[in-house]
């Protein structure tokens, strides 16, 4: 009888436990915003199974609520009547949700000056942001330099600003971030922050990954930056490139083997990157001189279902002759987290591989695939 009662007793404790457990993987996050009463506002964010969630919910006198269930601290883009596709559009933000109740209060045209409560890496976001404030208010003539030479699609200055300035700008910003992490490695922010450093060499990511508090390491970001050093260091200069299978715009069965004894550019992009998109004149003139000489390019989009015809529209109007693909699973699919692009590492992005598949570059922009290929191919 006592070991009945005691196995009912642990098994009431682990059942408590467990569902303590899940209930505190919940959130729920409602408020109001304000000057749109009706239509629909959207949260995009990775759920706890790592799954790619792009919610929508239908306003009521501007009034919202969101649930989902998430493994800690989570970013996630919330955005109403966007004017742009750009990060910079005044009605589409980040915010971090977490477990429990969140209430915010949004504004058209001021998503990201809203007030969230009941979210503590919220705040600590904010706090970093007040830090990296004064590094973005230093490059803004930069910034508007850049746009305007986009405007005018002067190829030339964009791309002076590309090799000249912006790298200073990662880096000053890059220092603000690393900062943050050695003064606050109990916060799921500093994972965060890591995630997304993706010009450190795989030594200082594990330096600075080892700076993190247990918890932490095992967070959302935490795991994904674990899983993404095991990644980085089968994705180093020499070794094998991961084989794929997938289909192609035009319905083919496409596989990197089956190019073996060529080079190949694997090259992630989506339509809405523009940074992306300006790197195609680079690659179609490398792809135009080494192409009929053993040069192919395999081209992965990042477009999510909600892009199918603006991703075959973008390979269209830039006129891309070679290889495209897309699963539509955004970052989760299984492409890209093969090729660590989980793992916090943004697009655009490639990898040259040899004819005997192995990796011998990564990351090349404007003519550097042409000049690589130049001491290669004859």
């Amino acid at each position: 009888m006592k070991r009945a009662l005691l196995f009912i007793f642990i098994l009431c404790v682990a059942t408590h436990l467990f569902s303590q457990k899940n209930s505190n993987s919940n959130f729920n996050f409602k408020g109001k915003v304000i000057g749109q009463d009706s239509g629909f506002i959207h949260l995009a964010y990775f759920d706890s199974l790592k799954n790619y969630i792009n919610d929508s919910c239908s306003l009521n006198h501007g009034r919202f609520q969101f649930k989902g269930i998430i493994k800690g601290a989570t970013v996630a883009t919330f955005y109403g009547n966007r004017k742009s596709r750009s990060v910079d559009d005044p009605n589409w933000t980040e915010i971090f949700l977490e477990p429990g109740n969140i209430k915010a209060t949004f504004k058209v045209n001021e998503f990201k000056n809203a007030k969230i409560i009941g979210s503590k890496s919220q705040n600590d976001f904010e706090n970093f942001n007040n830090r990296v404030g004064s590094v973005n208010a230093k490059w803004k003539n930069t910034f508007d330099e850049l746009d305007e030479a986009k405007s005018k699609n002067d190829i030339g200055k964009i791309q002076k600003i590309y090799d000249e300035q912006l790298p200073q700008y990662r880096n000053q910003r890059s220092r603000v971030a690393l900062n943050f992490i050695k003064e606050f490695p109990n916060s799921d922010i500093s994972a965060y922050l890591l995630f997304n450093e993706i010009n450190l060499s795989l030594d200082s990511l594990k330096t600075y990954y080892s700076l993190l508090a247990t918890s932490v390491q095992q967070s959302f970001y935490g795991s994904n930056i674990d899983s993404s050093i095991v990644r980085q260091e089968k994705l180093q200069i020499g070794m094998p490139a991961p084989d794929f299978n997938q289909i192609d715009l035009n319905g083919n069965q496409i596989s990197l083997k089956k190019f073996r004894g060529k080079y190949i550019l694997l090259d992630f992009w989506a339509s809405w990157c523009l940074p992306c998109r300006e790197e195609h004149p680079y690659l179609k003139k490398a792809y135009a001189k080494y192409h009929d000489k053993g040069f192919e390019i395999i081209g992965f989009s990042l477009d999510g279902p909600e892009n199918k015809t603006a991703w075959r529209e973008a390979v269209k109007k830039d006129d891309l002759q070679w290889v495209q693909l897309c699963d539509f699973k955004v970052w989760n699919s299984d492409l890209i987290i093969e090729y660590n692009y989980l793992g916090g590492k943004g697009i655009p992005a490639n990898f040259l591989i040899n004819p005997e598949g192995k990796i011998i570059a990564k990351d090349l922009r404007g003519d550097d695939v042409e000049k690589e290929l130049s001491g290669l191919i004859k």
